[in-house]
């Protein structure tokens, strides 16, 4: 197409155009150029604006330029490489066991060893019981740098480090370890009524170990047990003429009211030891009233010990249920007198052994026994049981009953007796009251 129409302009512009339909053919030079022109025809040619073009350069990559603070870094990381590897080949100067050495290698314990020419003996392997199970099988050296202790024999080491080196000690075979309380013993002292502990007692600890290897079973004491002293006492009133009346088992109906009428109408007081589940109810408002008359209220547990105690003895029951009994039976009186419960307690049936003490000596002051049982548990006539109450001394504790039962004797007897002690020129008193006296 672009050959045809360049042909045409070309004809246009050699020649006119011709007055018949026969066109003048072109003459040999024009001829020539023309086939001059259809061979550079073939060639596309690019359609101009009449603008010149400017003349294109090839594009060249900007020349690679390595920043010279890269260079830099990299030439202080590769002399600090070969510094390294340099300082890493120099020997080290130890105090090894007294000696200055000379480290090269690795510059190790072990290469301090190697160079020191001294070889450590291993320990034994022994038994719990400290005999040798197998000999050279233990620690196979000891070593210290610099004062602490050191097992790794690829431990580094650097100049002016001080090694001490020595054979190695005894290992102990793997056990197995139970540990149990050795209970601390109460001694007793004395005789008397009163009973105080004294230097609150303590579990000392033993170490059961048995030895995996050799099967062999040992007991170390870690820690004595610490050893509590009853003493068992009387108050020395001297020439005070003073009696300490005792009431257990209640509040009991009527019975207990009726024991306050009489102690009233002579001035006397009184110490109760009373069952806190027996407080309940009506037994409340008598104890307020004991107390408020100036009588001490003090617990002889919550149930007298029923259950595994077997309304007995506390000894026959579990620390933690000894325990209970005690706290419980102070509650109950506080909730009844509105006032924090006395201390002083006494154990059902008087039973206050060793065990009884570790349960509950922590929670109480004192234990308070008998001088005189008046028998009036087994109500052998209210005659009889007064006799029992005349034949008091001074510092004397009387044990009576107001509650567990019939006590109607009980209160009979004391309308006899307390006249006649009286006369005697004696005083009522409480605990409380009885132990402002020495206790001997």
């Amino acid at each position: 197409m672009r050959s045809a129409r360049n042909e045409r302009g070309a004809s246009s512009r050699g020649a006119a155009p011709a007055n018949n339909s026969t066109a003048t053919r072109p003459t040999a030079k024009a001829s020539s150029k023309l086939q001059d022109r259809r061979f550079d025809d073939k060639r596309p040619r690019r359609r101009t604006t009449g603008r010149p073009h400017p003349t294109r350069r090839p594009t060249q990559s900007p020349p690679c330029r390595l920043p010279l603070a890269a260079i830099g870094v990299a030439a202080i990381m590769a002399l600090a490489i070969i510094t390294g590897a340099f300082a890493q080949s120099l020997p080290v100067n130890i105090m090894f066991n007294g000696q200055p050495l000379e480290v090269r290698g690795a510059r190790t314990l072990a290469d301090a060893l190697e160079a020191s020419g001294f070889e450590p003996r291993p320990g034994d392997l022994i038994a719990v019981d400290g005999s040798i199970i197998e000999a050279g099988k233990g620690e196979p050296f000891r070593a210290f740098i610099n004062g602490q202790t050191e097992k790794d024999l690829g431990r580094v080491l650097s100049n002016g480090d001080t090694i001490e080196v020595s054979d190695g000690g005894p290992t102990e075979e793997p056990s197995d370890i139970e540990e149990a309380p050795i209970p601390y013993t109460i001694s007793s002292e004395g005789s008397g009524p009163i009973h105080v502990l004294e230097d609150q007692g303590s579990d000392g600890l033993r170490r059961i170990k048995t030895g995996r290897v050799s099967g062999l079973v040992v007991e170390i004491t870690v820690r004595e047990p610490h050893n509590a002293t009853r003493r068992n006492v009387s108050p020395d009133v001297g020439d005070d003429k003073v009696i300490a009346l005792t009431f257990d088992d209640g509040p009991w109906h009527d019975t207990t009211g009726e024991v306050l009428d009489v102690l009233r109408d002579h001035g006397a007081k009184a110490t109760f030891f009373t069952v806190g589940n027996r407080i309940e109810g009506e037994g409340a408002d008598v104890m307020k009233r004991a107390a408020s008359e100036g009588h001490q209220i003090c617990t002889h547990t919550y149930s007298h010990a029923s259950g595994s105690g077997k309304s007995v003895d506390l000894g026959l029951m579990t620390p933690e249920e000894q325990a209970d009994e005690i706290d419980q039976g102070l509650a109950a009186i506080e909730s009844a007198i509105g006032g924090e419960a006395s201390r002083i307690v006494r154990a059902p049936g008087g039973n206050y052994g060793d065990d009884v003490v570790r349960a509950i000596g922590p929670k109480i002051t004192a234990e308070i026994g008998w001088d005189i049982d008046a028998q009036d548990w087994r109500r052998p006539g209210a005659s009889v049981i007064a006799d029992e109450i005349k034949g008091a001394w001074p510092g004397a504790i009387v044990l009576l009953h107001d509650g567990g039962g019939d006590r109607s004797q009980t209160v009979e007897a004391l309308k006899e007796a307390l006249p006649y002690l009286k006369d005697q020129g004696y005083r009522f008193v409480t605990i409380d009251e009885l132990m402002r006296y020495p206790l001997v």
